[in-house]
């Protein structure tokens, strides 16, 4: 019998942790849309990005570790 190639349990785990890190978002969100006319490739949300994603790695870790073997 074939084994069944495994599920990337992280994608699954993000997706319940993003409703949690709602307002890192809404910070990013309203930096790409203050930005948006900027023609001089000065201005970026690259703090507010990972400002967000931070939020989210947190959520998953404690959850996602264990699972991992």
């Amino acid at each position: 019998m074939a084994e069944e190639e495994p599920v990337d349990q992280k994608k699954y785990l993000e997706e319940s942790c993003k409703p949690k890190c709602v307002k890192p978002l809404l910070d990013y969100q309203a930096c790409v849309k203050r930005i948006q006319g900027d023609e001089s490739g000065h201005k970026h949300c690259t703090g507010q990005y990972f400002d967000y994603w931070s939020c989210v790695d947190k959520c998953v870790a404690p959850r996602l570790l264990p699972k991992l073997k």
